[in-house]
């Protein structure tokens, strides 16, 4: 299979392919993951029943989100990120590609440090040599790109579905005798649920700025709705099974404080190479996309680079962090998930109103430098999800005065995306009326695309 000529520049109407079943395909394999697996260690301690329900809202939401902006990629034919730039102009959506880059590194490092772990209790390998082989094959189907990814994603899922069922049975038989002693001893809290649904959210919903690059090459006309469909049920499919199955192994092993893969593999007892292979596979799957898109958000911040030359880099940084960044794992993970919120959340706000309710799709080629009315409503949404925010998670001595009435739930992400949302449209609604909003109302004969 040839490498992929194209990297953030317009696909035309003769490079066109696929079905929309292929967000399915997709978006399962990537979230058969040890990511979401190792979230049982933020799970576990919450009784099972309130676990499962922050396991279906978290997931549920997060997977609507994704759906979403999968299904603008058709329509558009460029990444998520290039998409980005019809509703902040070219300067103004530079902080998000950023961002976007910072954060795909950030995956990548933690799928790294779970293959990693995963490679040395499965061969005995060293944890630097486990992972530069997992980088190392990653970054080969990061740089043949699009094609080849949906045609290894699609073996994946099928491989990677039986491969959890197993490890599901084998966790819940381990976990059954455990699991009065383990409902007895758990209490839940209003901060702690709230947590638990964050980082569920935020786990699913981060592939958010992703979602179009695996949807671009599909026929203008297809579908929305069943992209979005596709997208949200593979991912929140996903998604539950194997969190629900990392909950179930720290119950069976009956403490958190230990290595998500050892815990695996003390689980799974004679059955523990099965339960690492899963584990290895899975993450091949998800960085594979992690340093695709890696590579087009480097290209949108400096043009000039190369596609193959971005995802070395990418490689060789999350590479450097993993090395540095497998002590304190746990801890690292869960203040990782909980910062993505803050960004991303108000993005999507302001991206959903323009494709789904002003029907934008044009203005990625030509269109302002900043678009002062989308830029507002982002710094808008984040303002007043402030008083919402509760950071002593992360050693910061900050909670909200609304955050401390909801018990220090923090729930500023669902009030970001909502605010920004709402500020937004009411913009654009009276951009004529609001002086510096004027410049932001956009008609398509203004903003017809030029196409590379």
């Amino acid at each position: 299979m040839p490498i992929e000529e194209l990297g953030i520049e317009h696909v035309d109407k003769k490079h066109r392919h696929g079905r929309p079943f292929i967000t399915f395909t997709l978006w399962l394999a990537a979230n058969l993951t040890i990511a979401d697996y190792a979230l049982g260690t933020i799970l576990y301690g919450l009784p099972l029943n309130y676990i499962v329900l922050a396991v279906l809202v978290g997931n549920i939401l997060g997977g609507l989100l994704l759906g979403l902006m999968a299904a603008m990629g058709p329509k558009f034919g460029y990444p998520q990120m290039m998409i980005s730039r019809a509703y902040f102009g070219r300067k103004g959506n530079a902080p998000f590609a950023v961002a976007n880059w910072i954060s795909t590194v950030g995956w990548f490092t933690v799928n790294i440090v779970l293959g990693g772990y995963a490679l040395q209790l499965a061969l005995g390998l060293p944890f630097y040599a486990g992972a530069l082989i997992l980088v190392l094959v990653q970054s080969i189907l990061a740089v043949y790109g699009h094609d080849m990814i949906h045609k290894f994603e699609i073996l994946m899922a099928a491989a990677l579905c039986l491969m959890f069922i197993a490890v599901g049975i084998l966790a819940y038989e381990g976990a059954l005798g455990n699991l009065g002693a383990y409902q007895a001893s758990s209490s839940p809290t209003a901060s702690m649920f709230a947590l638990v649904v964050a980082a569920v959210f935020s786990y699913l919903m981060s592939w958010s700025p992703y979602a179009s690059d695996y949807s671009r090459y599909l026929p203008e006309g297809t579908s929305p709705l069943r992209i979005a469909l596709y997208a949200m049920a593979a991912g929140a499919i996903a998604c539950t099974g194997v969190e629900l199955i990392g909950t179930l192994v720290y119950i069976s092993v009956g403490s958190s404080a230990i290595n998500p893969i050892a815990a695996l593999a003390q689980a799974a007892g004679p059955y523990s190479m099965l339960a690492l292979g899963a584990i290895i596979l899975g993450s091949i799957t998800a960085n594979s996309l992690n340093l695709y898109t890696n590579s087009l958000s480097a290209q949108i911040v400096y043009g000039r680079i190369k596609r193959w030359h971005a995802v070395a880099a990418a490689g060789a940084v999350g590479f450097a962090l993993a090395l540095l960044g497998a002590g304190d794992f746990a801890l690292f993970y869960q203040n990782f998930l909980l910062t993505l919120d803050y960004w991303i959340t108000p993005w999507i706000g302001i991206m959903v109103g323009a494709f789904f309710v002003n029907h934008i799709t044009r203005g990625v080629e030509r269109n302002r430098d900043v678009l002062w009315g989308p830029i507002a409503s982002y710094v808008i949404g984040l303002a007043v999800s402030v008083p919402f925010m509760n950071l002593t998670s992360y050693g910061i001595q900050y909670e909200g005065a609304l955050a401390t009435m909801l018990g220090g739930a923090d729930v500023s992400y669902f009030v970001s995306f909502a605010v920004a949302l709402a500020s937004y449209l009411v913009f654009t609604r009276a951009g004529t009326a609001v002086g510096i909003m004027r410049d932001d109302v956009i008609s398509e004969s203004e903003t017809a695309d030029a196409v590379p």
